[in-house]
């Protein structure tokens, strides 16, 4: 049986205190090597912000349904007024997946983008005068995103399948 030597027996108690004095430098220098980034909105709805907007007209299948803003409340139940300013944040916040070209398009029948007269169309109105409209379209091949015309924009964008959604969600008006 082999003994420990006077110097090895020494060796883990000071790996030990430098490893605990390395993780104290660690936890008091407590800065991130590089600053945060501030977040900046990447969406397709760039000309107002959700806090803006006083009116959306949603207009779905000759249906059409109206939100209107007074005194900064939506004249809609609360539980739908929540519903309308996440989707104003998704149409500022949420960047297209892609924008396609109008040479890109025009590659492909009109059809397979669904971007029909009785496709869902939505336009948000601000009390300074801006106005944003897009249309939805079908999904993509791969189901992760739609295609939307965008007043304005030249070509058609690819949009989270999420934002499609909520603004069917308060067109269909189900909770």
């Amino acid at each position: 049986m082999a003994v420990a030597s006077p110097l090895s027996r020494a060796a883990w108690p000071l790996a030990a205190g430098a490893a605990l004095l390395f993780l104290v430098g660690l936890a008091l220098h407590g800065s991130r090597p590089d600053p945060m980034v501030q977040f900046k909105p990447a969406g397709l709805m760039t000309a107002l912000t959700p806090d803006e907007a006083n009116e959306v007209e949603l207009v779905e299948d000759g249906r059409t349904r109206h939100f209107r803003r007074h005194d900064a409340r939506w004249d809609t139940l609360p539980a739908v007024a929540a519903e309308v300013d996440g989707a104003l944040r998704l149409l500022r916040n949420s960047k297209p997946l892609r924008i396609m070209t109008a040479q890109e398009v025009a590659r492909v029948p009109a059809s397979e983008y669904a971007l029909f007269p009785s496709s869902l169309a939505v336009r948000v109105r601000a009390s300074g005068g801006a106005v944003f409209a897009i249309q939805f379209g079908g999904p993509n091949p791969l189901g992760s995103a739609r295609y939307a015309r965008v007043e304005g924009l030249e070509g058609i964008a690819l949009v989270p399948i999420h934002v499609a959604d909520a603004w069917e969600k308060l067109a269909r008006g189900t909770p």
